[in-house]
């Protein structure tokens, strides 16, 4: 029997793309993380979050591919070009993106459009410090790092399509966030910008190619490989954080989101990145940067960490020395939107969007919001079952034990039951 697809929430049609990820509630399917946690709630309904584990499971990550990363970057950006007539690029100018520009247009493989998002209106203020990387100082990444990106792709390769997409005049307007109900214009991250950032209704020439039944895709670089060491293996693993970043409302045109890594289309890629971050890290000069990856590891300074490394291991294209900012520590009151707490505040919009933080929080289950000294920064994170891909062989004595401390703060994580699988077989301890 067919189970129940929840396609729309208020003002939003929701493409039915299960390669993104969808959520089971009462044996019903939902693609919108917060319409589904708000069933949950109101019929004290357990959730589970799905990510292409039809594949992910059967897949034999244990055998590292033998093609180089490049090769496999180049093979993945052939794959999108023989499937659409049009692709773009959701393009940030930070190494998931790039890499995936560089996959298309070093190995002369035409990508047609990049789009890079921007709220202008909120930038007095709050941009022009080169040695400021707080993340309150996102918005300089435009002038340090992704600019100069554009210039290198309009001088290179002048066929390539350049939009920079003023995002905080889409929210501006009267009629963009009138209610609470803009939550529904995204998956998870509940920050003022979000509901309009990747909003392409804007692009009139856009949504002509798709009245023309032109196959179109929106690509994003999403993401880098999520890796832990649990029970002397290496497992690798997806969350639903990442996996919703990706724009709900497509409406009825046919568009589709693609994510360039963590797509089933792309498992021989994930495969080798995983083996080739395990491998550096069983080097035995980095044996001491373990505590990066032992579960639960859930530390925003090892997190974040260990995503400024692993892209040095990862993206053998990129150029390190970019400027870049740390990464947010909260989804509500995140330090990326300093220019609107700054510039917006005790305005109509402010408002609107603390109103609709505030249904969230007043509807949902305490369960699934995150606390930070007593006040509610952040949905629950959802992951997928942790897929061994390698045995890990770091001396015991420098892997250490966790501290009193470490088991005390993750507790919760640690005595919960999670599902492996090993070799194809699925284990639950």
């Amino acid at each position: 029997m067919n189970k129940k697809e929840h396609l729309s929430a208020p003002g939003v049609l929701i493409a039915p793309n299960r390669k993104l990820g969808y959520y089971l509630v009462d044996n019903e399917i939902y693609y919108h993380k917060i319409q589904a946690l708000l069933a949950a709630s109101k019929n004290q309904s357990q959730v589970r979050w799905f990510f292409n584990e039809d594949t992910f499971i059967s897949y034999p990550w244990h055998i590292e591919p033998e093609s180089t990363l490049n090769e496999l970057y180049r093979r993945r950006a052939q794959q999108l070009r023989d499937t659409y007539d049009y692709i773009r690029l959701e393009l940030s100018g930070g190494a998931d993106s790039a890499t995936v520009l560089y996959s298309f247009v070093l190995n002369g493989i035409h990508i047609d459009e990049v789009v890079f998002r921007y709220p202008k209106q909120g930038e007095k203020g709050v941009v022009g410090n080169p040695y400021d990387t707080r993340c309150e100082n996102t918005l300089s990444e435009w002038e340090f790092a992704a600019r100069p990106l554009l210039n290198w792709i309009a001088t290179n390769y002048p066929q390539v399509k350049i939009t920079v997409h003023d995002y905080s005049e889409d929210m501006i307007k009267e009629s963009a966030m009138k209610d609470e109900t803009w939550i529904y214009k995204t998956r998870h991250y509940l920050q003022p910008g979000h509901a309009h950032k990747h909003d392409n209704s804007h692009d009139l020439s856009y949504l002509r190619l798709a009245d023309k039944n032109k196959r179109i895709a929106v690509v994003y670089g999403t993401d880098k490989p999520k890796i832990c060491i649990k029970d002397k293996k290496f497992f690798l693993f997806f969350m639903d954080i990442q996996g919703n970043y990706a724009n709900t409302d497509y409406g009825d045109h046919m568009v589709t989101a693609e994510y360039f890594y963590w797509s089933p289309d792309a498992c021989e890629l994930l495969a080798k990145q995983a083996h080739v971050i395990a491998r550096w890290f069983s080097q035995p000069e980095n044996y001491k940067m373990q505590n990066l990856l032992h579960w639960p590891n859930n530390n925003f300074a090892f997190r974040s960490f260990y995503e400024q490394l692993v892209k040095l291991i990862i993206y053998p294209d990129y150029d390190s020395s970019t400027f870049q900012t740390l990464k947010p520590t909260n989804n509500f009151y995140n330090e990326m939107d300093h220019w609107f707490h700054t510039n917006f505040k005790d305005t109509r919009l402010y408002s609107v969007w603390q109103a609709g933080i505030d249904y969230v929080v007043r509807n949902l289950d305490p369960k699934y919001i995150g606390y930070t000294d007593g006040v509610a920064r952040d949905i629950v994170s959802f992951d997928t079952p942790y897929y061994y891909f390698a045995d890990c062989h770091i001396p015991e004595n420098i892997a250490g034990v966790r501290t009193r401390e470490h088991f005390l703060q993750y507790k919760d994580e640690i005595n919960r039951q999670h599902r492996h699988v090993i070799n194809g077989k699925l284990v639950v301890y």
